[in-house]
């Protein structure tokens, strides 16, 4: 009875939270700033930056009064996390000479602080809550992320309002496979920074021009390459190790 009523508990926030994001968001938030378009005239980028910006407030907002799922924010100060972070900076730094480095810079922060609070803060958090309450194995843990990701994939089939069907699956298929990544990241630290920085970082070297040198491309090569490696490496060190958000979602760890 109680795991019945836990599992109706997690299909109602769920739903919840995805239609409350979507009315507030695609219906009020984008006339809002559809009008501010218009009657400020803004540019088109400047629009859609508002509009993401707004949606992370919309996420925290409904996160703080309906799911009420607990986002870990605080790192952990390890050599692991040391040499993540070092490894961010130098892929990102050969494309600081981009010559639309201010439109990556906020593309990158389109995709990384929304999307993850979303995608990685509450859904994925809101399933495994569900799914380790009884202990952990590896197996629960990737049906959570798994679920997760699948969630905000489809998600994206929101986008049909005003894209063709084929851009649509494909957005969606990157979104399920690149989510991997973010969610080790996130599973493995315990933190969301981590995760959106390697969000920030993939829209931030996607979109940047003028930067076509050789060192751009072992860099991009490179970071490439980790989330693959990332992804396969923690699913077997998951079995025998438990990753630092499992125990922080059961209390294990602060």
């Amino acid at each position: 009875m109680q795991q019945q009523t836990n599992f109706k508990k997690l299909v109602i926030l769920t739903i919840s939270f995805l239609a409350l994001d979507l009315f507030v968001q695609h219906i009020l938030v984008f006339q809002a700033v559809n009008w501010a378009y218009y009657q400020f005239h803004l540019e088109q980028f400047t629009a859609q930056f508002i509009s993401k910006m707004t949606e992370l407030l919309v996420v925290l907002g409904i996160n703080a009064f309906v799911t009420k799922q607990r986002i870990f924010i605080k790192p952990a100060f390890s050599w692991w996390e040391a040499a993540y972070w070092i490894f961010v900076v130098a892929v990102a730094i050969p494309f600081l000479s981009a010559h639309n480095l201010w439109e990556s810079l906020g593309t990158g922060l389109m995709g990384g602080f929304p999307e993850e609070f979303f995608a990685r803060g509450v859904l994925m958090g809101m399933f495994l809550t569900y799914l380790l309450r009884d202990g952990y194995t590896r197996q629960k843990l990737v049906k959570g992320i798994l679920y997760s990701d699948l969630v905000f994939a489809l998600m994206h089939f929101t986008n049909l309002t005003h894209m063709p069907l084929a851009y649509v699956i494909v957005q969606s298929a990157l979104a399920f496979v690149g989510g991997l990544a973010f969610s080790a990241l996130y599973a493995q630290t315990g933190s969301i920074w981590a995760a959106v920085a390697a969000h920030f970082l993939d829209d931030f070297i996607l979109t940047t021009t003028g930067t076509e040198g050789m060192l751009q491309g072992y860099a991009h090569s490179a970071f490439s390459c980790f989330k693959i490696v990332l992804v396969i490496v923690t699913f077997f060190y998951w079995k025998k190790h438990e990753p630092r958000l499992s125990r922080r979602l059961r209390g294990q760890d602060n």
